[in-house]
């Protein structure tokens, strides 16, 4: 289970408390170890990560720097090798836009908590290994990132 997390909520992206997001965190972490294969259990024992809760220019300064892409987005992932994360007992960074998760909560008609959720899934998958380069990994990640967000919400 995850022991440590450090969250950092920028200014102005207060749109959920501290301990909603640490709630949801460890309900996730519940979730994952009963869903996940034991080599990924591994990563979960005793690891953390830091979530960063931020505004579209800095996730787009991120995106720019560390992908090249000069956009905003929703979600980035930021995972250690994993060697590094079993040495460290510590997974990686995500970081959240809370403009983009309003925005797509609106289009898709979802609550903007939903939304979050699902970012936060997203971003927690992608410091476990999973991917969607391909039609098969997506088809993989995207299925446990639907079963996750379902059982978050719903139970």
């Amino acid at each position: 289970m995850i022991k440590n997390t450090e969250l950092i909520i920028r200014k102005n992206c207060n749109i959920k408390s501290r301990q909603w997001w640490l709630k949801h965190i460890k309900k996730l972490s519940v979730l994952l170890e009963k869903s996940l294969p034991k080599e990924k259990n591994k990563l979960l024992n005793n690891s953390g990560f830091t979530l960063l809760i931020t505004n579209d220019a800095e996730i787009k300064r991120l995106n720019s720097k560390f992908r090249k892409i000069n956009k905003s987005t929703d979600v980035l992932s930021f995972q250690l090798a994993k060697n590094e994360q079993i040495k460290n007992k510590y997974l990686g960074d995500i970081v959240i836009s809370v403009k983009k998760a309003i925005k797509q909560a609106k289009e898709k008609h979802f609550p903007v908590e939903t939304e979050l959720l699902m970012l936060l899934i997203h971003g927690y998958l992608h410091l476990l290994g999973h991917d969607h380069y391909s039609k098969s990994t997506a088809k993989q990640m995207f299925s446990l990132q639907n079963k996750m967000l379902l059982e978050l919400v719903f139970y």
